[in-house]
């Protein structure tokens, strides 16, 4: 079930929150004063551990905010980002676990191979489909965080390639939150910097060196008013999807049905419009941007002509050795059968010529 984007809490609380400090509040209408940006959410990916490291290492130790951070990992490697931020600052650092309450002045650390969404109070770690080919994602990270703390949500984008964080960004910028891009011309990789200000309205372009400050700067401001209106549904529809919980329902609001089939699952493929920034989900949960779609029906094409080179070098193999067995007793049949598979070793012959081209 979605965050009501009205109360912006869970339909279902605890009696008791952990976090009272930082419970939820309404996307729209008044703002309570004692609201400050405190809710901090950064992605990276290549190129992210110094650049996070710099970040944190310019952040108080009294900070009224809690981070957030997601950093791109392979899924097999044992991850111990958080031991080496805990290390880059004055701030503690764990990794994130299901049900985590959210404490100000410390940092949550996405673990492996989990997506780490933001919830009223609490942190949901959750082995959701992946996003942009990633799982820790930054977009369900960024959109999580936007649909339950709406304003007070500031969202971090540093280095890394591709595109991931984009559609995160403009979340938090239609719940109300503050944008804030890595200068492009410093960051170790520029293209998610670069793709994240290509598509958003950004409030602020900085050099790592500024964004700490800021962060810092802002954790003590007020919130401005919420945006008039209550922010799109479809951040919540999205948000169920992460959690295994989307339906084909949800897919008719989010976006309209293409001729294009997830490569992931096989799945129908819905196209949504962010703005004109195009993205793509299947009823299963996995979504790509532009970007990211092209690259994994690349992947798909190659493991097709590979599979399809397997067989046709199989059947050659098996025609030619039949072929061999009865030459005396079927001689026409030995001929034909020797035929087809010279004909099929030159299909196989194309099919390697395609992927050797494919690779260069």
């Amino acid at each position: 079930m979605a965050i009501d984007p009205q109360s912006g809490r869970d339909a279902v609380e605890d009696a008791a929150d952990p976090a009272a400090d930082l419970q939820a509040v309404p996307h729209a209408g008044h703002r309570p004063a004692a609201h400050t940006h405190d809710i901090v959410v950064v992605g990276a990916s290549a190129g992210g551990v110094p650049t996070l490291r710099r970040l944190l290492d310019d952040l108080p130790a009294d900070l009224p905010a809690a981070l957030f951070v997601v950093l791109h990992t392979h899924a097999d490697a044992p991850s111990q980002l958080h031991e080496i931020l805990g290390r880059a600052g004055s701030l503690e650092a764990f990794a994130a676990r299901d049900g985590m309450p959210i404490e100000p002045g410390r940092i949550h650390v996405a673990p492996n191979d989990h997506h780490l969404l933001v919830e009223s109070g609490r942190m949901a770690v959750i082995r959701g489909p992946r996003e942009n080919r990633h799982r820790p994602a930054i977009d369900p990270l960024f959109r999580s965080a936007a649909w339950a703390y709406g304003p007070r949500v500031v969202g971090v984008v540093l280095s890394g390639g591709l595109d991931d964080g984009t559609a995160g960004l403009w979340a938090v910028k239609s719940c109300g939150g503050t944008t804030v891009v890595q200068e492009p011309t410093e960051a170790l990789y520029p293209e998610m910097p670069l793709n994240a200000l290509m598509h958003n309205r950004i409030d602020h372009r900085l050099p790592i060196g500024e964004i700490g400050p800021l962060i810092a700067r802002l954790a003590h401001e007020p919130v401005a008013a919420a945006p008039s209106g209550p922010p799109a549904s479809t951040i919540g529809d999205e948000i169920e999807f992460a959690r295994l919980r989307g339906d084909l329902q949800a897919m008719t609001r989010l976006g309209t049905l293409t001729p294009f089939t997830c490569p992931t699952c096989r799945g129908a493929l819905w196209e949504m419009n962010e703005a004109g920034n195009l993205r793509y989900r299947c009823h299963t949960g996995h979504a790509f941007s532009q970007r990211t779609l092209i690259l994994e029906q690349d992947t798909a094409m190659e493991e097709a002509i590979y599979m399809a080179l397997r067989a046709v070098e199989e059947k050659a193999a098996t025609l030619r050795r039949l072929g061999e067995r009865w030459p005396d007793r079927f001689p026409a049949t030995s001929v034909q059968y020797e035929e087809r598979a010279r004909e099929l070793e030159r299909t196989a012959d194309r099919l390697r010529a395609l992927l050797a081209g494919a690779s260069s």
